[in-house]
């Protein structure tokens, strides 16, 4: 397939990686998708890499589902890191599938993501493992069962745009299941026994929270809290609501009693996320927690209490990091930064809050960089220092 013609699916892998790769292909052609990967890259000769990325960028571009097939040869290569990163800011469906083995982290264990630059565009995925020979057909089969999530024809005929369908819980897939949990946090090792187990939705629906932390399991009573309320919102999702103006639009409305009005409801907000935030000092819901900051985003108060809520809610705990990044929490605490720039507490709070959120925890740490938080950080922490304010938190 030449460059210029969409394919439902790319590959992205090394020319090292490619024979192990070929039947893999084959199954996929086999299901009914057209498929496109480089022939040339990594061969050492022929076209320029500049040449190699342009067709590369083409048929990504053209591309419904990115499968980048990761292994140490394909963490060497930049070129394979810019497909990477191009499909993520292009908003395609990546699937990673392990085709090698990974870099190993200090407990000697494979790392997952991988301690890399393209882990952001990774970090909420479950990777689909070919390296065993024993379990490829089951292997293939969750990489078929993905890639029809996501290219079953719509009512026109078309495929899919790329983007996962959201799945009945009584349909999903073990699969499905994994993805469900990835995106949650979960870690990989759990995830894993989730598939040993063969766990579908309907099973999800049917186990008890007893049977969530068993022994087969093993998930903590935090993360049966937190897929709890995934399962919930999957089954009753919540209607949108209409954004409320904030009260500086409110009160510049014509009429006195406008105004008044807007102030009014604008007070009466703030009050309720103090009192939410007030609610969640001890045991912390994140999501309510999050709630209360975006809803008042506008309030220095309802930031600095929120952020210091978050603060001491993570302190050292990871199954807590998770919990809040899950629910939002970075991008709340960033965007609460960004609004209050001139505001020394906010800054300081919120500088401490990303501080602890980011503790010995990898997969935060890249997401707050993503997000722009190190700049954030730097920004206030240079500000304020600069104008004689404290940010002892920050420095």
């Amino acid at each position: 397939m030449c460059s210029t013609d969409i394919a439902d699916v790319y590959f992205s892998c090394t020319s090292k990686d490619k024979e192990h790769l070929r039947q893999t292909k084959v199954h996929v052609e086999k299901a009914g998708y057209s498929t496109w990967w480089d022939v040339e890259k990594g061969s050492g000769g022929g076209a320029s890499s500049e040449n190699l990325l342009h067709d590369a960028a083409q048929a990504i571009d053209g591309c419904h589902v990115f499968i980048c097939c990761i292994s140490k040869d394909y963490l060497n290569s930049p070129l394979a890191a810019k497909e990477v990163k191009l499909a993520g800011y292009w908003g395609k469906c990546i699937i990673p599938v392990k085709v090698g083995a990974l870099p190993l982290n200090t407990a000697g264990q494979e790392e997952w993501p991988p301690n890399h630059e393209i882990a952001p565009h990774l970090r909420k995925l479950f990777s689909v493992d070919l390296t065993d020979p024993k379990n490829y057909s089951v292997r293939i089969r969750e990489l078929l069962s993905r890639l029809e999530g996501v290219l079953r024809p719509g009512p026109t005929g078309e495929r899919g745009l790329g983007v996962e369908k959201v799945i009945p819980v009584d349909d999903m897939q073990p699969d499905d299941v994994c993805q469900l949990l990835a995106k949650l946090f979960i870690p990989q090792e759990k995830i894993e026994r989730f598939i040993a187990n063969g766990v579908s939705g309907k099973d999800l629906l049917d186990f008890s929270d007893e049977d969530l932390r068993g022994e087969d399991l093993q998930l903590t009573q935090i993360q049966v809290k937190k897929l709890r309320k995934e399962l919930q919102k999957l089954l009753n999702p919540p209607q949108r609501e209409r954004p409320q103006l904030p009260a500086s639009s409110a009160s510049s409305q014509p009429g006195a009693a406008g105004g008044a009005a807007g102030s009014s409801a604008s007070q009466q907000a703030v009050e309720n996320s103090l009192a939410i935030l007030a609610r969640n000092k001890e045991k912390g819901d994140p999501e309510q927690i999050v709630m209360a900051l975006r809803s008042c985003v506008h309030d220095n108060r309802v930031q600095v209490e929120g952020m210091q809520v978050i603060r001491n809610l993570v302190w050292g705990k990871a199954e807590e990091q998770n919990a809040v990044a899950a629910a939002g929490g970075i991008e709340a605490v960033i965007a609460g930064m960004l609004s209050h720039r001139d505001n020394m507490d906010v800054q300081e709070m919120g500088c401490s809050a990303l501080g602890n959120l980011a503790w010995s925890n990898s997969a935060i740490q890249l997401r707050i960089s993503e997000l722009g938080g190190i700049e954030e950080i730097i920004r206030a922490t240079q500000t304020h220092v600069k104008s004689g304010g404290g940010m002892q938190k920050c420095t």
